[in-house]
């Protein structure tokens, strides 16, 4: 939990983040966070006057607490705001002892201190949530200046490896909450899926009822622009709403029918992306791709577009009235499409 200086700006709030930390001694500790995360935001902030930034380290929170830190919310949104609309009432917070800082009341073990706005220290390796591991980099060192707990507190924790692992399968969660955000401002999407092979969030689907030529391009920008989450994604494939993302194979129907290479790839170069991928050409650099696999209308095709296969309703209603009666109760009923 951080908060910006009192010299920033005033639309600012607390920012709460899940961030890696490693251990240096009994009072000194690694935090290790990308560029674009609210708390590097916040640190870059206390380092530009001069000063230690305060921040408090929450290990075991409520649910909706740690959903909301993890989530791909707007910078001016903040988390604990969030994670109380999540829970239907406010959240319940506690003063630290030795920060200007409050914290879940109902925190497992809390650690407070100073992130230093000058001291770095080497970072890693790591195994990621990626399935490698990562480099060894530089990042902020905090002094510990007190440690709270609970009775007999819960140390909460996850394990991480090559997707999909516990934090892959966490996200699909989180799926269902970022969807009405987005939707606030694209209301034409009906649907967005993370494959969580894809390490939670470097393959994104859209699924969008389609009313004009070019939407799926502003799409495109427009999800890689909103959030600074993101970013992250390198591929962003685009569908018409009769198709179910969640279902690999009729994406992969939707690309091979609905898109041509020539007319229906969107590539950018040298756009933010995941340090840790290991792909792009550059640490923190790198490229995108989208696919617009929803169906064309003039005048981004001249040509007349097929119709989808489907099963006539009077022929599917007689299959289905049959069905007991072939010796095939034990068997699911066919669906017919």
């Amino acid at each position: 939990i951080t908060v910006p200086p009192e010299s920033a700006t005033a639309d600012q709030e607390e920012n709460v983040g899940v961030y890696r930390m490693q251990v240096l001694g009994r009072d000194r500790a690694i935090i290790r966070w990308l560029a674009h995360r609210g708390g590097a935001r916040h640190h870059q902030q206390w380092k530009a006057i001069g000063r230690d930034m305060p921040v408090a380290i929450v290990i075991g929170a409520d649910p909706a607490t740690i959903l909301a830190a993890v989530l791909p919310l707007p910078e001016t949104l903040s988390e604990l705001r969030f994670s109380g609309i999540l829970r239907g009432e406010r959240p319940d917070l506690a003063p630290c002892l030795t920060v200007p800082l409050a914290i879940p009341a109902e925190a497992e073990i809390v650690i407070e201190g100073f992130v230093s706005a000058t001291e770095t220290a080497p970072e890693g390796p790591y195994g990621d949530h990626t399935g490698y591991y990562n480099s060894v980099e530089q990042f902020p060192v905090m002094r510990v200046t007190a440690i709270t707990s609970r009775r007999q507190p819960i140390y909460f924790s996850t394990f991480t490896g090559r997707p999909p692992d516990e934090p892959s399968r966490i996200g699909e969660a989180l799926n269902q909450l970022f969807v009405p955000l987005i939707r606030q401002q694209f209301p034409e999407v009906t649907d967005c899926w993370l494959p969580p092979e894809a390490c939670s969030y470097r393959i994104a689907i859209a699924a969008i009822k389609k009313r004009y030529p070019g939407q799926a391009r502003r799409l495109m920008l427009g999800l890689w622009s909103m959030l600074p989450q993101f970013s992250y994604t390198k591929l962003l494939i685009v569908v018409d709403d009769d198709i179910d993302i969640r279902d690999w194979r009729a994406v992969m129907w939707a690309v091979s029918t609905r898109s041509d290479s020539s007319r229906d790839l969107v590539t950018l170069t040298d756009t933010p992306i995941d340090y840790l991928d290991f792909a792009s050409p550059k640490s923190g650099l790198g490229g995108k791709l989208g696919i617009d696999a929803t169906t064309k209308i003039p005048p981004e095709t001249d040509r007349e577009w097929g119709v989808p296969l489907a099963m006539d309703p009077a022929v599917v209603a007689r299959v289905d009235a049959m069905w007991a009666t072939l010796g095939l109760s034990g068997m699911p009923a066919p669906v017919l499409t």
